[in-house]
């Protein structure tokens, strides 16, 4: 039996779109499509560009819908800690900032003046960097995410936009210094802490989550009938890690 994926996997410099055809056990590669990823800047300000990763990646699907074969689902695979706030219509809050934008300098400040290190660490098991999302939360300005209704990472924006579906993949809530692994949930004890809006924060899906079909329009755009949009593994580092072909529990 053969079955085909599609996988989009955005990195901080380029995108692909990549087709997978498993058969008899043994998986296929083809690339459909690749595209730069260029961060806008401004002045010292650096912001990512949107709207031109989802070009690319509607090239990437409509080069798989051309194809004319049965393709099950898609997912998409980012970087760590950036993410997409969304306002209460589901419309994308721009600017969507870069995890190098220099605004964490005077944010960190604000973090380590309400929660120590220790107890970040504690809470989350995530090393103590300027381009956690945590401490990009506190740089944002008050009416940012007073209008907002929900925050994405990047990943899960992804999917957000070709399903209609928002939630945060389990390894991607992993890389905000806001999730508690032990407790398989949002901090609610840094949330709190930090002043952060608990109501943006959405539902954290298992791996493998299905969250639905591809939006109608761009089932139309593509020629792609009949795919589902699932989270897999919405943290690069994190596929790279599950693709290892590595057996037992004692290895690295």
């Amino acid at each position: 039996m053969t079955s085909r994926y599609l996988s989009i996997d955005l990195g901080a410099e380029s995108g692909r779109v990549m087709l997978g055809t498993l058969e008899d056990g043994r998986i296929a590669l083809e690339e459909l499509s690749r595209f730069s990823n260029t961060p806008i800047r401004y002045g010292e300000r650096m912001y990512w560009n949107i709207p031109a990763l989802l070009d690319g990646i509607r090239a990437g699907l409509a080069s798989a819908g051309a194809l004319g074969q049965v393709i099950t689902s898609v997912s998409a695979d980012a970087w760590g800690v950036d993410y997409v706030l969304l306002d209460a219509a589901g419309e994308i809050i721009e600017p969507v900032f870069h995890y190098r934008d220099p605004r964490t300098a005077e944010a960190e400040k604000t973090v380590l003046a309400k929660v120590d290190w220790p107890t970040l660490f504690e809470e989350t098991g995530v090393q103590y960097m300027l381009l956690n999302t945590s401490i990009q939360l506190c740089a944002e300005p008050p009416a940012r995410l007073a209008k907002s209704a929900q925050l994405l990472t990047i990943a899960d924006a992804i999917n957000y936009l070709l399903s209609g579906i928002g939630k945060i993949e389990m390894s991607m809530a992993s890389t905000t210094q806001l999730y508690n692994p032990r407790q398989a949930k949002w901090s609610e004890r840094l949330i709190d802490a930090l002043g952060l809006p608990s109501a943006i924060f959405p539902e954290v899906a298992a791996p493998a989550t299905t969250l639905g079909p591809l939006k109608p329009e761009l089932a139309s755009e593509t020629g792609l009938a009949n795919l589902n949009v699932v989270a897999s593994l919405s943290h690069d580092t994190a596929c790279a890690v599950a693709a290892c072909p590595a057996e037992g529990e004692r290895w690295a």
